[in-house]
């Protein structure tokens, strides 16, 4: 029966490093060098063994280990002591700084990562967009002009507190709750109901930004296919909208 060894890839020297840190839950201030070189340089020879080749900077961080592991078997005399103070000459000191600094983008990593995950199990649906026709035929406003209900849509919005720059952004919007289709269908019953309505009327219960914007961008619809006129008797009156005859 052959046995077959599944060794666990990593993406570097310090990924490995950090691996055997966590997995023997070592602190990473106080690395026990023996017991991590011994570790390290057994994953190579097994890596070795399955005829892995062996990328050239996980070679450099074995000699680094050894490295640090002769210098920590080196006898101290009392004359270097005040000098290895002074130089903070713990020969792990870089690989702690090193490692340190790969701990902290590495769970920046999972943590993406874990956000990725979680999106890729959400469906979004598709953003509607609305483009503002530009060609509104200006003699089907009668003597209203689109300046004109442009200003009556911004009064409204102002007074509900409202006004973001909305007359500048509304040529695309994205989809909230509410289609022109359906805004169409709910001023052509209102004008069935009351064969004239007025543009605050028409407007003073609708509750979301998007809702009035949507509605107005409707009205104009309307008027584009000569279902509506809108005119005002007076300058400073509101405006009206009805129905055109046929």
């Amino acid at each position: 029966m052959a046995y077959q060894v599944k060794l666990q890839v990593f993406e570097g020297p310090f990924d490995l490093l950090y691996h055997l840190i966590e997995k023997n839950e070592i602190d990473i201030y106080d690395i026990p060098i023996n017991e991590v070189t011994h570790q390290y340089l057994e994953y190579l020879k097994a890596m070795e063994e399955l005829d892995l080749d062996i990328a050239s900077e996980f070679l450099v961080m074995a000699a680094t280990l050894l490295e640090i592991k002769s210098k920590m078997l080196l006898p101290i005399e009392k004359a270097d002591e005040k000098q290895l103070e002074l130089d903070e000459a713990d020969p792990r000191n870089e690989l702690v700084r090193r490692l340190l600094e790969y701990k902290k983008y590495k769970v920046a990593a999972d943590v993406l990562k874990d956000k990725e995950d979680i999106s890729r199990k959400l469906y979004f649906k598709p953003k509607e967009e609305f483009i503002f026709e530009k060609d509104v035929n200006s003699n089907l406003l009668e003597d209203v002009e689109l300046s004109d209900l442009l200003k009556a849509l911004q009064k409204i919005l102002k007074g509900n507190h409202q006004a973001n720059s909305i007359i500048s952004n509304f040529r695309r919007m994205q989809r909230e709750a509410f289609t022109i289709e359906e805004k169409i269908h709910a001023i052509l019953d209102a004008l069935e109901e009351r064969s004239l309505i007025t543009f605050n009327y028409l407007f003073k219960s609708l509750g979301s930004r998007n809702e009035m914007i949507t509605t107005f961008l409707a009205l104009l619809e309307l008027i584009k296919v000569k279902r509506v006129v809108v005119y005002q008797t007076d300058c400073f009156s509101d405006i009206s909208i009805e129905l055109k005859k046929i």
